[in-house]
C-alpha cells in the first residue's frame, strides 16, 4: 500500500513538473494579459461599486434588483483578487504564499460560478414574467428571494471548497525560486477530488448555458406572432437583455472552459506544444472572464429602471438633455 502511494505521488509530482515546464515556456502570454487585466480592473470596479451602490441603497426591492445586486457583489469580490494576478504577471511570479494563491484562485472560481448562477437565475425570471405571467414564481416574496440568492451562494461555495486544499502553487522550470499561481493547474490536477470538482464545474456551466438558450427560445418563439407586445419598451429591453446575457455566456465564459477542459485531456504532457498553446488560449480566455465583470453594469441598464434613471437624471441635470424620466420608484418595505 505504502508503494502504491509512493508511485502515485511520484505520478502526481511528474505530471506537475512537466506540465509546470510546458506552462512557463511561454510565460502564459503575461506580456499581454497584464494589460488587458488592468484594463478589466479600471473598467470593472468603478462600474460594480456604483451598481452595489444603487441597487442596493437606492433601487426597489425588487426580484430582478436582488439578482442584479449578487451579481454586482460577486463581480467586484471577482475583481478584488485581480491586483495579486497582476502583481504576479508584472513580476514575473507569485510572491505570496501558497495558502493565499488557493484563496485567490478560490475567489476568482466562486464569483465566476456565481456570476454565472445569477445572470441564469435573472434570464429564467423574465421567462416566467413573460411567458407564464401568472405562475406562482412570478409572486415569490421578497424573503424567498433572498433565500434563492443564498441557496445559489451556498452552493457554489461548497462546490469550490476543493480548491482550498489542494496545492496549486508550481515552481517555475529551471528556476526553483519562481514561483507562479496559475488557473490552469487546477485543471491540470490529476487528484481525484480535483477531477470530480472539475467534472462539476463544467457541467454546471453547461447547464447553465442550456437554461439560458432554452428560456431565450421560448421567449423568442413566444412573442413570434404578438407584434403589439413586441413593440412595448419593457419586451424590447428583455430581448436586449437575453441577447446581451447569452453574448456574455459565449464570448466571455465558453473559452474559459473550453481552454480548461482541452487543458485536462492534455494532462499527461505527452504534447508539450499543444499544451503551451492551450495554456496560451486558456489566459486569454481568463481576461474574457473578467471583462464580463466590466460588462455586467449593462445588465442593470436593461433591467433596473432607477438604474436608468439615475444617468438620465444626471444629465438632464447638465441642460444638455431632458431625457423623460421612468415612474418614480422609492425603495419599498421588504415584502415577507
Amino acid at each position: 500500500m505504502m508503494n502504491m502511494n509512493m508511485m502515485n505521488n511520484t505520478t502526481t509530482a511528474t505530471t506537475a513538473m512537466t506540465t509546470t515546464a510546458c506552462v512557463d515556456a511561454e510565460g502564459l502570454v503575461s506580456s499581454a494579459l497584464a494589460p488587458m487585466l488592468i484594463l478589466d480592473l479600471t473598467l470593472g470596479l468603478p462600474g460594480n461599486v456604483f451598481a452595489l451602490w444603487i441597487l442596493g441603497f437606492k433601487a426597489p426591492w425588487k426580484p430582478a434588483n436582488i439578482y442584479l445586486l449578487n451579481l454586482a457583489l460577486a463581480d467586484i469580490l471577482l475583481l478584488i483578487g485581480l491586483p495579486f494576478h497582476i502583481d504576479s504577471l508584472v513580476r514575473g511570479g507569485w510572491i505570496f504564499h501558497d495558502s493565499f494563491c488557493r484563496i485567490n484562485l478560490f475567489m476568482l472560481s466562486v464569483n465566476q460560478s456565481a456570476s454565472i448562477a445569477f445572470m441564469t437565475v435573472l434570464v429564467v425570471d423574465r421567462f416566467f414574467r413573460i411567458v407564464r405571467p401568472h405562475h406562482s414564481v412570478c409572486n415569490l416574496s421578497i424573503k424567498c428571494i433572498v433565500m434563492i440568492s443564498s441557496g445559489v451562494w451556498a452552493a457554489v461555495v461548497a462546490l469550490r471548497l476543493p480548491l482550498l486544499v489542494t496545492p496549486l502553487l508550481r515552481n517555475s522550470s529551471g528556476n526553483f525560486s519562481t514561483s507562479r499561481c496559475y488557473s490552469i493547474y487546477a485543471w491540470a490536477e490529476s487528484g481525484t477530488g480535483m477531477k470530480v470538482h472539475n467534472s462539476l464545474y463544467m457541467l454546471e456551466f453547461l447547464l447553465a448555458f442550456m437554461l439560458v438558450l432554452v428560456c431565450s427560445a421560448r421567449i423568442f418563439y413566444h412573442l413570434r406572432d404578438k407584434a403589439q407586445l413586441r413593440r412595448h419598451r419593457r419586451v424590447k429591453r428583455s430581448f436586449k437583455l437575453l441577447l446581451t446575457v447569452v453574448i456574455m455566456f459565449a464570448f466571455c465564459f465558453l473559452p474559459s472552459y473550453i481552454t480548461g477542459l482541452l487543458a485536462s485531456l492534455l494532462l499527461d504532457g505527452s504534447s508539450c506544444s499543444s499544451f503551451v498553446l492551450v495554456g496560451k488560449l486558456f489566459s486569454v480566455s481568463l481576461g474574457l472572464v473578467y471583462l464580463n465583470s466590466a460588462l455586467d453594469p449593462i445588465l442593470c441598464c436593461l433591467s433596473s429602471a432607477c438604474f436608468r434613471d439615475f444617468f438620465k437624471g444626471a444629465s438632464n441635470k447638465t441642460g444638455l438633455t431632458n431625457f423623460r424620466l421612468s415612474v418614480k420608484e422609492t425603495r419599498s418595505p421588504r415584502r415577507n
